[in-house]
């Protein structure tokens, strides 16, 4: 911003802008922070179209100028929107104080927010799986390993495993599946999720200590009856804690099933869409992008002497 030279406002409307929200309460820190953002504009403004700004000569192609520099730039998504909303709400206000056309405040309203680029969502590293997986060998009960199992190996989701029903599982010497009713389904969407061979043993040992079970009979229980998606929270965090995992919840052992599913299966996004109950094959494409673990792992190979 050095090389801009600052940008004036001649009718002092943005003055009066910051009076009319002081008298409706606004505090002193909101108005500061519109002030200076304001400034932030005028300045770019001056410097581009080499001139004051004026509220007659502000258009929406200057605001949407505006926007594209301060992303070639490297602002972060929230400064960008958060400076486009001081300019919305300061020409709507004008516009109703008669100040600003119609047409000029529809046209500046309409500018797109930036959308912040999503990283993909955090999993389990092998080494993590592997003591989380000792862990449970050692000190866990049946029912816990059951449920990490399938988790971890099916990528179901944990409303999904607390809703299941022994009518839900069906299992063989040579595969399984389990199968998520419409109801209990994120969106109604009904599916049948394979169980690999580690899963249906899991299953399988757990079953067997609970004993001959009605179809109807939920597969999952605590102490004081039907397991809850907080129950199982409660559960891992235990196990999290006696391995040193900062955060160990049911939707990351879904992601990392996701993500290895990915790597073991040549990137075949169709299936894990239909594996996880994805609607839309955009929502599973997130797993496709870069992990904050791996971008930090690349800023730290940067070197300069």
């Amino acid at each position: 911003m050095s090389n801009l030279v600052p940008g004036i406002h001649s009718e002092n409307t943005f003055d009066q802008f910051l009076a009319d929200l002081q008298e409706r309460g606004q505090s002193a820190n909101t108005l500061r922070a519109y002030r200076l953002d304001w400034q932030h504009f005028t300045t770019w403004f001056a410097a581009v179209n080499n001139e004051p700004i004026t509220l007659p000569r502000l258009t929406a192609l200057d605001v949407q100028d505006y926007v594209t520099w301060s992303k070639r730039e490297g602002f972060k998504a929230t400064t960008i929107n958060r400076r486009l909303g001081v300019l919305k709400q300061f020409v709507t206000w004008a516009e109703e104080q008669g100040l600003a056309s119609s047409d000029q405040q529809r046209r500046i309203k309409k500018t797109k927010i930036v959308k912040k680029q999503p990283l993909a969502p955090k999993g389990l590293n092998a080494p993590q799986v592997r003591k989380l997986l000792n862990e449970l060998e050692r000190s866990g009960s049946t029912r816990d390993r059951a449920i990490v199992a399938l988790l971890l190996f099916t990528g179901i989701r944990v409303g999904e495993l607390c809703a299941l029903t022994c009518g839900n599982v069906h299992l063989s010497e040579r595969k399984g599946s389990l199968a998520i009713r419409a109801e209990v389904a994120k969106g109604g969407k009904e599916r049948c999720v394979p169980m690999p061979k580690k899963a249906r043993e899991a299953l399988q040992e757990y079953l067997l200590e609970r004993g001959d079970l009605a179809a109807e009979a939920l597969v999952f229980v605590g102490r004081q009856g039907p397991i809850s998606t907080a129950g199982v929270a409660a559960m891992l965090d235990k196990y999290a804690a006696r391995i040193g995992l900062e955060a160990l919840t049911p939707h990351v052992l879904r992601h990392t099933f996701a993500y290895n599913y990915l790597k073991q299966n040549n990137n075949d996004l169709v299936a894990l869409a239909d594996i996880l109950g994805h609607s839309d094959l955009n929502t599973t494409h997130i797993y496709t992008k870069r992990r904050l673990d791996d971008l930090q792992a690349g800023v730290e190979q940067i070197e300069f002497f």
